[in-house]
């Protein structure tokens, strides 16, 4: 099993003082060797075309960031290894930004597009995997498009479609795609059996330990279930209960219900992580685990957290 860190540990979209350090160069050019002095050699980074509209290009969300400051993205890559990162694992796409009307052609159109440009993205930064996140979450879709009766079926067909697509250019490019698990998502309304028969047989999953926990799965059954469809893992916690169906909400990862953030840095939480990283060992799991402190408050010591946390658990770390 070889280990990672994801860079949405820093949170770009949330507001606190100072946070416009987020946006410039000289922050992750701080941040890079601390990550890898932290113990971790290869990282995730997330696409966010947000960055490609806002400005921001000390961001290293996205290809026009990356131009902007370094050239090209072997550039990048070249700094990233000065630094002491060896390895950009894998990309996430989430298209969520772009559900944000009632515009169907809208959110896949832009989906298409930008999800193409991750993929690619993906190739050129030597990446491993693309983990892409199916559809936003229930609630949100279904705040924009409920009106319709049939607003279910109709944005799953079309889904399904958008994700055959990515398997086209991701086979072109040599990258493996692995769907993501995330407890709010629109697949938990469907029969899932009928929705992975009618995608291309290159798709593998994403699993999310967190995520698992919140929808109250068998992380050990599931894992030993799809042992050979396992794309990429995410060691992720949380300490969060659905028991209010805060799934169906259109801000799921901000509970409505009560004043309290759903995922923690690992470690904090009380996801049976020894377990789920036990079963990975049992079915010989040879992938990459990805640690996501997404919610983090401090962004360095949740890197000193995370490496405390894979010690204790006993996973060496390497590329």
């Amino acid at each position: 099993m070889k280990i990672g860190i994801s860079l949405d540990m820093v949170n770009v979209h949330h507001q606190e003082p100072n946070r416009n350090r987020y946006e410039s160069k000289y922050y992750w050019d701080e941040l890079y060797p601390m990550i890898a002095t932290a113990g971790f050699r290869a990282v995730e980074i997330p696409f966010d075309p947000f960055w490609i509209f806002r400005g921001g290009s000390g961001v290293p969300f996205t290809k026009y960031c990356i131009e902007v400051k370094f050239e090209t993205v072997a550039k990048f890559v070249a700094h990233l290894q000065a630094n002491g990162i060896e390895k950009v694992a894998g990309i996430h796409f989430n298209p969520t930004i772009f559900m944000r009307n009632e515009n169907l052609d809208f959110y896949f159109g832009a989906s298409g597009y930008f999800g193409g440009e991750a993929i690619r993205y993906a190739a050129e930064l030597g990446c491993d995997y693309i983990a892409i996140t199916p559809t936003p979450p229930y609630g949100l879709v279904q705040h924009y498009h409920g009106k319709n009766p049939t607003w279910e079926g109709d944005f799953m067909n079309r889904t399904i479609q958008l994700i055959n697509g990515f398997a086209t250019i991701a086979q072109e490019k040599g990258i493996k795609i692995s769907l993501r698990n995330e407890y709010w998502s629109v697949l938990r309304s469907q029969d899932s059996q009928t929705f992975l028969s009618q995608l291309d047989d290159s798709m593998y999953f994403n699993i999310d330990s967190a995520n698992l926990s919140i929808a109250g799965q068998n992380s050990t059954e599931l894992l030993k279930n799809n042992a050979s469809k396992i794309g990429s893992i995410y060691l992720t916690d949380t300490a969060f209960m659905d028991d209010n169906e805060t799934w169906k909400t259109p801000l799921p990862e901000y509970p409505q219900h009560r004043a309290t953030q759903v995922f923690k840095d690992i470690g904090l939480g009380k996801v049976d992580l020894s377990g789920f990283c036990q079963t990975l060992k049992e079915i010989n799991y040879d992938g990459w685990a990805i640690v996501s402190n997404r919610q983090t408050r401090e962004p360095m010591r949740a890197l000193l957290r995370s490496r405390k946390t894979i010690s204790d658990l006993g996973i060496e770390i390497s590329e």
